[in-house]
């Protein structure tokens, strides 16, 4: 015969969404405080801050992607003002191309930001490579690169006056080899971002007349 209790209250315990929160709390807790203490105190990559307060290296840990905006503009080997920035070259040649102009932005819906100070620019093109150095200051002396604008692509807004490529904004920026390249040759421009985030690899052919202004698609 089975007897059961009656009158005697039986609890079970469950958790509740509180507990359950309070316990992930500190668990991600103890997880950043062992990170920071195995790397020497200091604070792991993915809780940094860029500014305008969103995770700065998410773009790291993302994957975030540049990609060109709209055409790509080609320019003579010829010192002077090219679209919004002035150039110099130290050997002018009219009959070559010397320049490109692209804006760039981030993929449609990242969340992230790449920092522009911080990327590599090369120029290559049959056999010949090398690294564009990053300048702040105009003229731009070739062989280097920098960014000549800055855009907002939400009307009424302007961009920041930092360096991170952010979500909604646009960057544009101008680029020059040592040596211009003749008609029909054939060159690429490569912006590898660090991290995790691909390269951006734009490949194009200079037109058979070499204008003043190319647009070169």
């Amino acid at each position: 015969m089975r007897i059961h209790d009656r009158g005697v209250p039986h609890h079970e315990h469950a958790f509740t969404g509180l507990e359950l929160v309070i316990i992930i709390v500190v668990i991600a807790g103890a997880m950043t405080f062992l990170l920071i203490s195995l790397t020497g105190g200091e604070v792991p990559v993915f809780f940094r801050t860029f500014p305008g307060g969103l995770v700065a290296e998410s773009a790291y840990m993302s994957g975030d992607h540049l990609q060109p905006v709209g055409s790509v503009f080609g320019f003579p080997a010829v010192s002077g003002i090219h679209g919004s920035a002035e150039l110099m070259f130290a050997h002018p040649d009219p009959g070559r191309l010397g320049a490109v102009r692209m804006m760039i932005s981030l993929f449609m819906g990242d969340t992230g930001a790449i920092d522009m100070d911080r990327v590599n620019v090369s120029w290559a093109g049959s056999g010949s490579y090398e690294q564009l150095q990053k300048t702040n200051t105009l003229p731009l002396i070739c062989p280097n690169w920098t960014i000549s604008g800055k855009y907002n692509m939400l009307p009424g807004r302007s961009a920041d006056s930092d360096n991170w490529l952010e979500p909604d904004e646009e960057f544009e920026i101008i680029a020059c080899p040592s040596t211009g390249f003749q008609p029909y040759r054939s060159f690429t421009l490569t912006v590898s971002p660090e991290g995790s985030a691909m390269p951006l690899t734009v490949t194009r052919m200079v037109p058979s007349r070499v204008l003043p202004v190319m647009n070169l698609g």
